[in-house]
């Protein structure tokens, strides 16, 4: 290791222009994935070095949290760790911890049944426990394999894509605590389809190259109807509600057009009532981005009943006549804000120094208000908390998922972990090339 780390000294002194007292270098390796940040003396100014080459080889042979000072003369100290998440893309970085790991979404069980069926799809309702409907029993007996420009899976192959799109789901998500909270993209009425990634009793019929899958969903939301047919969410192609039948679809089997889905303003040309006037204008606005709004009543956006998605930038900002909207995440920078209480809130952020009480959320995992005067000992449990360094020493919650604000040293950073219950290696390493 010091050979490696000598060679990334020298790299760096040769890289860095002179003038320079030392340089920090903050960086995550593992297995040939790297990301790093280079600053030059206490003031931390940017040496704009983009590419390490000898970066590479720390992670080879697992991941490494580095935190690493050089002299002039390539002389360094470096630490070494592991087991933290080390997110240098601002200054100060941000350190996280996931003491365990959650899906996206949590997914109540639901009730099975004994399904006795014969034919094709018997496998796959034995499986499910819950039955299929009758007209995609029809379609599978048909021997229909093609429709419009679509090939219908075969029925041996349904449970084995179903397995994969859970199992993708789970593995992909477990560990990015940033994304426990994210709502899901979706095109189609509200309420229609449950918003998640894939649900066990989603039925793939159909996959396309891009691993999307057109589904029968045996599970809707509270104004579908069992059967009716969806794509699943993946990547950047939101969950869609196709057709309210397997028949239906098989008529026309064609995408609607996707509507609005987002949009942000700036306050130099607009206000409130044209913001509410304009978005009305979308078919659905799920996600919307307001900023640099002095001191507002955000009231007039009480007309946007599909919005999930809002983040809002001002002064004093009063949220509370939004609290019939089905927001899922809110991210408010303000100096003043109140939070309404939010049925559906999944994920809060508040910064911008202002004072909030937080009201009844019971949806809410992701809680970051580590820019915000909060009464810390109250703070509900939650699934990713993130503080700064002061609530920290003062909270008494201990989530799934923990983030550090604020704090630029890897080995206070270390300290905060050990806080928290976890002791994470620390390896000092000190030479010169």
């Amino acid at each position: 290791m010091e050979k490696k780390l000598a060679e990334l000294a020298a790299e760096l002194v040769a890289r860095a222009k002179p003038g320079w007292d030392y340089l920090t270098l903050r960086a995550t390796c593992d297995s040939g994935f790297t990301g790093h940040r280079v600053t030059s003396g206490s003031a931390e100014e940017d040496p704009r070095i983009r590419r390490l080459d000898s970066l590479v080889a720390l992670g080879a042979d697992g991941q490494v949290v580095v935190e690493m000072r050089i002299e002039p003369d390539g002389a360094f100290t470096a630490l070494l760790t592991e087991g933290i998440h080390q997110q240098d893309g601002l200054l100060p970085p941000t350190y996280s911890l996931v003491f365990e790991p959650r899906p996206r979404h949590l997914i109540p069980p639901y009730e099975r049944t004994e399904v006795t069926s014969t034919g094709p799809l018997a496998a796959v309702e034995a499986e499910l426990g819950v039955p299929l409907p009758a007209e995609v029993h029809e379609l599978y007996r048909s021997g229909v394999t093609e429709f419009g420009d679509h090939t219908l899976l075969p029925a041996d192959e349904i449970l084995t894509v179903r397995r994969e799109r859970l199992d993708d789901e789970a593995s992909f998500f477990a560990h990015r605590y940033g994304a426990w909270a994210e709502p899901i993209p979706y095109t189609g009425p509200r309420d229609a389809v449950q918003l998640v990634g894939f649900h066990p009793l989603w039925v793939p019929i159909v996959r396309y190259p891009s691993g999307v899958t057109l589904c029968v969903d045996l599970a809707p939301g509270p104004r579908g109807r069992v059967g009716q047919v969806i794509l699943a969410s993946l990547n950047c192609q939101p969950l869609e509600l196709l057709a309210e039948s397997v028949t239906e679809w098989h008529r026309s089997p064609e995408h609607p057009d996707h509507p609005g889905m987002r949009a942000h303003y700036y306050a130099e040309d607009y206000d409130l009532d044209v913001v509410a006037e304009v978005s009305r204008r979308f078919q659905t606005l799920r996600e919307l981005g307001l900023y640099d709004l002095g001191d507002a009543d955000l009231a007039p956006l009480a007309s946007l009943s599909d919005l999930r998605d809002l983040k809002v930038s001002g002064g004093r900002l009063r949220l509370g006549g939004l609290a019939d909207l089905p927001l899922e995440r809110l991210h408010v920078t303000a100096t003043e804000a109140d939070v309404p209480a939010l049925e559906r809130l999944t994920s809060l952020t508040v910064s911008g120094g202002a004072r909030v009480d937080l009201p009844e959320l019971p949806r809410l995992r992701v809680l970051d208000v580590s820019g915000a005067d909060v009464d810390v000992e109250s703070l509900p449990q939650v699934d990713h908390l993130t503080l700064n360094a002061e609530q920290w020493r003062r909270c008494t919650v201990r989530p799934a998922a923990a983030t550090l604000v604020g704090e630029r040293s890897l080995a206070q950073a270390l300290d905060w972990a050990e806080s928290l219950g976890v002791v994470l290696p620390r390896r000092v390493v000190s030479g010169r090339p």
